[in-house]
């Protein structure tokens, strides 16, 4: 996440408001939100200030809320993630098994994908059995498990 700017704090002001942090003049948080003023990313401010990532993530996401802030998102591309991947060779029709070996990841990773995805036997098998079933009437009984079907 980056704020939507032209200009950016030159390498003197960057030290000097982490110099400040570091002295305890301010805050974590108000360096934070300086250096993001100044243009720099989530990750270059948790690098530069030496904060955790995921504190300066939650103050700079906490101003852009408050604030109303235009960002940019500098984060994952998502368009050729693992996930995608594995979706894509499970529908050209390969195994858990084969897209496992080939992408060299976890098979109960695949298998959870695929199954999120509906490409697990028994998922195919349960919407072939549903098709079939709302073909074929079924008479309700008075006990749960006694469901007798019409032919």
């Amino acid at each position: 996440m980056k704020l939507v700017m032209d200009t950016k704090l030159g390498q003197d002001e960057v030290i000097a408001i982490v110099a400040q942090v570091t002295n305890e003049e301010i805050s974590k948080g108000a360096g934070v939100r300086a250096l993001f003023a100044g243009g720099l990313s989530v990750k270059e401010i948790s690098a530069v200030s030496g904060i955790r990532y995921n504190h300066v993530y939650n103050v700079i996401r906490n101003e852009v809320l408050v604030h109303g802030l235009e960002v940019e998102q500098t984060g994952r591309n998502n368009e050729n993630s693992k996930k995608n991947q594995i979706i894509a060779q499970l529908a050209a029709g390969k195994t858990i098994t084969e897209v496992s070996k080939e992408l060299k990841c976890l098979y109960n990773y695949v298998w959870q994908i695929a199954k999120g995805a509906g490409y697990t036997n028994k998922q195919v098998a349960a919407d072939a059995a549903a098709v079939v079933d709302t073909a074929t009437p079924v008479v309700e009984t008075k006990h749960r498990s006694n469901k007798k079907v019409v032919a």
